[in-house]
């Protein structure tokens, strides 16, 4: 479909829930012509809430557990969940730490489908979005003060958790274990 996705986690997303489900469908009734991708797309957007977050699945994307139970690891473990499409994930399941997870609570978390630049708040060139090792906000490299050219090797933390974490920031302990 053309569709590009910056990790393989997205991607296995995007192909489960769009294009299987389209194959499934193709079985029953092939007489209805297929539905325009306009009213495609509105049919897809999340319901939101009072807030203007979007309601939260009640499941994780990755194992099909919820908050009873991780299908992973069998315990029960809370969802995290985006605030613009409302897709749910077992912070386990996305590879999060202790402190990531402590920092998402914090502000208005995008799963990788939505996430944006955390300054300029647009999505494209998404092949130059960095996510902070420390709260998973995105930056792209050209929006940094100063801008910077390549990827850095290794961990990444953002001015934020910088300022908040001080010595403590994943930049910092990833040189220090090396």
């Amino acid at each position: 479909c053309g569709k590009r996705y910056k990790n393989r986690p997205g991607l296995s997303y995007h192909y489960a829930h769009s294009h299987l489900a389209e194959e499934e469908g193709d079985d029953k009734d092939d007489s209805q012509p297929p539905t325009p991708v306009s009213q495609r797309s509105e049919e897809q957007k999340s319901k939101k809430g009072p807030d203007g977050l979007a309601l939260p699945n009640n499941y994780c994307d990755f194992c099909l557990g919820d908050s009873k139970i991780n299908k992973k690891t069998g315990q029960p473990e809370e969802l995290v969940s985006c605030s613009d499409c409302g897709r749910s994930g077992h912070p386990s399941c996305l590879q999060f730490t202790p402190v990531m997870m402590a920092a998402v609570k914090t502000y208005r978390w995008q799963c990788i489908e939505c996430k944006c630049c955390n300054i300029c708040g647009t999505s494209e060139n998404d092949d130059q979005l960095l996510f902070c090792d420390d709260c998973d906000r995105g930056y792209h490299m050209y929006c940094l003060t100063p801008p910077m050219a390549e990827p850095p090797e290794g961990s990444w933390s953002c001015h934020l958790c910088l300022d908040l974490l001080k010595e403590k920031a994943s930049i910092y302990q990833n040189q220090n274990s090396s």
